[in-house]
């Protein structure tokens, strides 16, 4: 597919985006009505719609406020106190090296989270930029603050555990499903990497879940629509979630009150932001109305990023789904005493 192809169908996504974004706009500040029931469907075949006031907890990038974010370190964290994170869910980012190697990162470059400018002597190293040995070398704790410490930072050369230096999703997976002692975790994976390499990892993910017979228990998203498109039209027979603009045009749906069956939506789930983000001050996407909405559909919503009880308790009784949280133990004692 050529850049000029791509770049036509980006600007077109825009643009329908905006005119989606109408609606949005004229509901400013809305709150939802408290009073409004949540609405259950126990015949639903959707397997991530959960009971109600029993959300799945998501380690979001692996656990990232208790160890640093999708590093094998904070698999290990979670997968050995099990019981005490009540963890159901890891969600991780994943992105595809210069030889093909699909390993873990959430941010476009290594710059935030390693040390990768001295490593390298440049800034803005990339995943796709590099080979899987030599992102080896870096420090994946460098910038992991806890209880205001750097306990990581300045290890360098053998001095990097193991556990701290670049991951790639076959070890992490194979490592939760050899030492989960029979618990079987659901798995959100985001492909991050862009263009055509986004593809290419996606194909590489493809492998390792079927390799691994995980079908049934992962869902792979994608904010890029064009990396979404080719999810469903490649493998459609793993879930996935909305991409950006299936999640404007569901909310355009829902503030329309119209028949979302009427787009045959073809994602799982929709993952959306409440509480901390910019887009509180626009909408409020955790109400009742659109919990209902979204069940009615068929369609579970998972929630990130959830850091406060508050925030917590308010999505549970409304019904949702699943929490994806930095702060797992957090979580799981505040829907405990949801119920």
């Amino acid at each position: 597919m050529s850049a000029l192809f791509l770049s036509l169908k980006n600007i077109f996504h825009g643009v329908v985006a905006v005119f989606m974004l109408i609606p949005i706009m004229l509901t400013m500040g809305d709150a939802g009505d408290p009073d409004t029931p949540v609405e259950t469907y126990p015949d639903s075949m959707n397997p991530y719609i959960t009971e109600y006031l029993d959300p799945d907890i998501a380690a979001h990038r692996s656990g990232a406020g208790l160890a640093p974010q999708n590093t094998l370190m904070a698999f290990e964290n979670i997968v050995e106190q099990s019981e005490t994170f009540g963890v159901d869910t890891l969600e991780f980012d994943v992105q595809i090296t210069k030889d093909g190697e699909l390993v873990l990162l959430h941010d476009l470059t290594y710059d935030g989270t390693t040390n990768a400018e001295e490593a390298f002597g440049r800034k803005f190293v990339t995943v796709s930029s590099i080979t899987l040995e030599e992102a080896r070398v870096l420090n994946l704790g460098e910038n992991f603050k806890k209880d205001g410490e750097y306990p990581y930072r300045s290890l360098r050369g053998e001095d990097i555990p193991y556990n701290l230096k670049v991951v790639t999703c076959d070890e992490v997976i194979d490592y939760v499903e050899e030492n989960s002692k029979g618990k079987k975790y659901n798995y959100v994976i985001e492909i991050k990497s862009i263009g055509v390499n986004s593809y290419k990892a996606v194909d590489k993910l493809y492998s390792i879940i079927t390799e691994r017979n995980l079908q049934g228990r992962v869902i792979w998203s994608t904010f890029a629509p064009d990396t979404s498109s080719y999810m469903k039209l490649k493998y459609p027979e793993i879930s996935r979630t909305a991409d950006a603009i299936e999640a404007i045009q569901f909310y355009f749906y829902f503030r329309m009150n119209w028949d979302l069956q009427d787009v045959s939506p073809s994602y799982v789930a929709l993952q959306i932001p409440y509480g901390s983000s910019a887009l509180d001050n626009i909408i409020n996407l955790g109400t009742r109305e659109l919990l209902n909405y979204a069940h009615k559909n068929d369609i579970a919503v998972q929630y990130w990023t959830i850091n406060t009880e508050e925030e917590v308790k308010l999505l549970t009784e409304n019904g949702a789904d699943c929490i994806m949280t930095d702060y797992p133990q957090t979580a799981y004692e505040t829907v405990k005493s949801c119920k």
